[in-house]
C-alpha cells in the first residue's frame, strides 16, 4: 500500500550485505529502465519465473514491497506497472536507492541546492517520510476498525441466512462430533477436549472453500471462456469497489473486467476473489452463524478471521483459503512469512496479535519500524476506549471484553496452544506451503513452503555402472552408492534435500500415537507432488539400461499414488520418453534405454473428507522400523553407448 517506501527501504537494509547489493542492483536497474523508456511495457512487466527475480530479488526482505510502494501490482504470473501509473513513486525509490543503501564506509552527503532558501537534508526527508507512514497506517486501523461494524448489519445477516444452508451444515459437525468422541473412546485418537462449536466451524470452513467461494487469480474471458492474463488496474468510484483490474483474453483479445469488491454483501453473490474477498465474507457469515469472530489483516499481505472459544477461552485462528483451523504458525513456518504488524479486528476492539503468530520475536520486532511500540498501544487503546464508551455499548460487555484482552495479552506471552516450542522448529515441517492460489503465484511470493530448499540432483559419476539411491523415512537419510562395487558416494540428511521439486505443500508426518511415519500433501491440497532428478556424468560414453524401482507406500478410502519416470535420451537432446510405473512395489524397466537423464515423480490424490490429504501416505513405516529398511530404492543400471 502506498506511503511505505521508506519502511520497504528499512527492511531492504536489513539484509545481509551480498543479499541487500544484488537486491538494490536489480532495482535500480528497474526503475532506470522504466524512467529512460517510460512507454516501454517491457520495461515495466517482471516475470515471477525469471531467475533474477527468484535468485536476487524474492531472498531480499523488503525488495518485493518496494516494488509494491513503486506502484506494481500483482498478477498470476507476474509483476506490472501500469502505463497510465504516476513515475513519481519510481523516481522516489531510485533516489531513495542511491543515496539512502550507500555502505556505511562510504558517505555521501546530499548535494545543496544553491536556488533554494531552506534545502531539505536527506534525513529531513527522512523524518517527513517516517511521519507520513505512521499517519498513514493509523489511517489504515481507523478505517479498518470502522468498517467491520458493517458485520453486525441485521438486514445484512438475513441475507446470508437466506444463502447459508445453516441446518445440513449443522448436522454434519454433529456427525463428527460424534466420531471423534466414538475413536476416542477407542482410544483411536487422543482426547483434545473437541466441542460441538469447534465441529461447527470446522464444517461452516470445509463448505465456504469446497462448496460456496471460488479463488480467482484471472478470470475466464467472457467471451469464448479462453484463458486470461492481468493487463492493468483502474481506479473505481463505486465506494463497495477497491480497484477494478482488466484481464485480456490470451485466444481472442477481448478485455474483461474483475471488481475487488470489498462490501462483504456483494461478495455473497460474486462468491470469488483472493484472500481479502475470502476473509471478508466468511467474518460476515461466522457473525451471522454466532461466533464472536473478528477479521485478522497481515500487513505483509494476508486475510483470515479469528473466532473466540468459550469453551476453550481463547481466539481461534480460522483460515477460510486454506480450509484450516488453529494453526497459527502457518504462515511464518509453512508458508516463509516476515511478519511484523498482524492487527484483529472486531465491533469490540481492535488488538495487536503478531505475538500470536510468530516464534521469531527478535526478527519481527526488527521489522516493526513504523511507529513505537508505545505509539501503538497507545492509538489502539484510544479507538478501545471510544467504542467501549459508545451510548449503544454495555457496561457489562465492556468488563467481559476486557477482562478477555487481558487474558488474550497473557496467553501470548508463550507459545500458542497446539505450536511447538522455538527449540522443535527448527525441524519441524507439519506446516505445508500455501495451497491457495496458482503454483506460479504461490512461488512468486515465496509462500509454497519449500523456500529455502535448492532444486537437487543426483550425479551418477563417471566409472560407475550400477548406480543406486535410497531413502529412509525413518531416520530421514539418502544414500547414493555404487552398489557394484558397494561403495557410499553422497548421504544427504532430511527429505527436503533430495528433492529436485515438490508441489501441494508435501510435509513428513509423525503419528505419535500410531508410531507411524510418512509423506503426504498440506490439508486443503487436492494434490501433492515429489520429483527425484538423476543425471548421467560421462554422457559421452554411457547411458541408461535399465531402471529399477521399489516404494513403500499405503492409501486409504479412494487415494491413490501415481509413480510416472521421465527419461531424457541422449542420442537426440530434447527428446523426452514417460514411463507410467505400474507398481511401484517392485518395478523395472528397459523402455528408458539411452537416457541420460531421469525423472522419477509421484503423485498424491484422492482420499475422503476433511482429512483426504492423509489418505494417501508416501514410505508409510512404524518409527519402530529399522532405519536400514528402505522406504524409496531408485536402482540404475548403465551400458557402454
Amino acid at each position: 500500500m502506498p506511503g511505505n517506501l521508506q519502511y520497504s527501504i528499512s527492511l531492504l537494509k536489513d539484509n545481509e550485505e551480498s543479499v541487500r547489493q544484488d537486491a538494490q542492483r536489480v532495482l535500480l536497474k528497474i526503475c532506470d529502465n522504466i524512467l529512460k523508456f517510460p512507454k516501454e511495457i517491457k520495461y515495466r512487466k517482471i516475470n515471477l519465473s525469471d531467475t533474477i527475480f527468484s535468485t536476487q530479488l524474492l531472498p531480499a526482505a523488503g525488495a518485493v514491497e518496494c516494488l509494491f510502494e513503486a506502484g506494481f501490482e500483482e498478477n498470476d504470473d507476474e509483476f506490472i506497472l501500469p502505463l497510465d501509473a504516476s513515475l513519481s513513486s519510481v523516481e522516489k525509490l531510485y533516489s531513495l536507492l542511491n543515496n539512502q543503501l550507500k555502505p556505511a564506509s562510504t558517505p555521501s552527503a546530499p548535494k545543496s541546492d544553491l536556488n533554494s532558501k531552506q534545502p531539505l537534508s536527506l534525513l529531513n526527508i527522512g523524518l517527513v517520510e517516517e511521519e507520513y507512514k505512521k499517519k498513514n497506517f493509523f489511517q489504515q486501523i481507523q478505517e479498518m476498525f470502522k468498517s467491520v461494524l458493517r458485520y453486525e448489519n441485521e438486514s445484512l445477516q438475513s441475507k446470508v441466512k437466506s444463502i447459508l444452508p445453516l441446518p445440513a451444515i449443522e448436522i454434519a459437525a454433529m456427525e463428527k462430533l460424534r466420531e471423534i468422541q466414538k475413536e476416542v473412546k477407542t482410544k483411536k485418537v487422543p482426547d483434545n477436549n473437541v466441542v460441538y462449536e469447534d465441529a461447527l466451524l470446522a464444517e461452516l470452513l470445509s463448505w465456504f472453500k469446497n462448496k460456496f467461494f471460488k479463488w480467482v487469480n484471472s478470470p475466464a474471458c467472457e467471451n469464448c471462456m479462453g484463458e486470461c492474463s492481468y493487463e492493468k488496474s483502474l481506479s473505481s468510484t463505486n465506494p463497495n469497489i477497491s480497484r477494478i483490474e482488466i484481464h485480456k483474453c490470451k485466444s481472442c483479445g477481448s478485455k474483461n473486467e474483475f471488481p475487488r469488491y470489498t462490501d462483504p454483501e456483494c461478495l455473497l453473490y460474486s462468491r470469488r476473489g483472493r484472500c481479502g474477498e475470502w476473509a471478508n465474507c466468511f467474518t460476515l457469515i461466522c457473525r451471522t452463524v454466532g461466533f464472536d469472530a473478528r477479521l485478522v489483516v497481515d500487513k505483509t499481505d494476508h486475510v483470515w478471521t479469528e473466532v473466540w472459544s468459550p469453551a476453550h477461552n481463547r481466539w481461534i485462528h480460522a483460515d477460510a483459503c486454506e480450509n484450516t483451523m488453529d494453526r497459527p504458525l502457518l504462515y511464518e513456518t509453512g508458508w516463509g512469512k516476515k511478519l511484523s504488524y498482524v492487527i484483529a479486528y472486531s465491533k469490540d476492539e481492535v488488538q495487536d496479535v503478531t505475538w500470536r503468530y510468530t516464534r521469531n520475536f527478535h526478527d519481527v520486532m526488527k521489522r516493526r519500524k513504523i511507529m513505537s511500540e508505545a505509539a501503538l498501544s497507545s492509538f489502539t487503546a484510544q479507538l478501545n476506549h471510544q467504542r467501549q464508551n459508545s451510548n449503544v455499548y454495555s457496561s457489562a460487555r465492556k468488563k467481559f471484553v476486557n477482562k478477555r484482552s487481558a487474558l488474550e495479552l497473557a496467553e501470548m506471552l508463550t507459545a500458542p496452544p497446539g505450536c511447538k516450542k522455538p527449540s522443535e522448529l527448527e525441524n519441524d515441517t507439519e506446516y505445508g506451503g500455501r495451497t491457495s492460489g496458482s503454483l506460479t503465484w504461490r512461488l512468486g511470493r515465496g509462500e509454497t513452503g519449500n523456500r529455502n530448499v535448492e532444486p537437487a540432483q543426483w550425479t551418477i559419476p563417471q566409472g560407475v555402472k550400477s548406480y543406486e539411491l535410497v531413502y529412509s523415512i525413518v531416520s530421514d537419510t539418502y544414500v547414493a552408492r555404487d552398489s557394484g562395487n558397494n561403495k557410499v558416494l553422497t548421504e544427504k540428511q532430511k527429505w527436503q534435500d533430495g528433492i529436485a521439486t515438490t508441489d501441494g505443500g508435501v510435509f513428513r508426518k509423525e503419528e505419535q500415537d500410531w508410531n507411524m511415519v510418512y509423506l503426504a500433501r498440506s490439508p486443503g491440497s487436492a494434490a501433492g507432488e515429489v520429483t527425484w532428478t538423476l543425471v548421467v556424468e560421462d554422457t559421452a560414453n554411457v547411458h541408461v539400461d535399465s531402471v529399477k524401482l521399489q516404494a513403500v507406500t499405503a492409501t486409504f478410502n479412494g487415494a491413490a499414488l501415481r509413480w510416472k519416470i521421465t527419461g531424457i535420451i541422449g542420442s537426440n537432446v530434447g527428446e523426452s520418453k514417460v514411463v507410467v510405473v505400474d507398481s511401484s512395489e517392485n518395478f523395472e524397466t528397459q523402455d528408458l534405454k539411452g537416457a541420460i537423464k531421469l525423472s522419477v515423480s509421484v503423485t498424491m490424490s484422492g482420499g475422503e473428507g476433511d482429512v483426504a490429504w492423509q489418505h494417501a501416505q508416501l514410505f508409510r513405516q512404524s518409527l519402530k522400523t529399522s532405519s536400514m529398511l528402505p522406504s524409496l530404492v531408485i536402482k540404475v543400471n548403465l551400458t557402454n553407448t
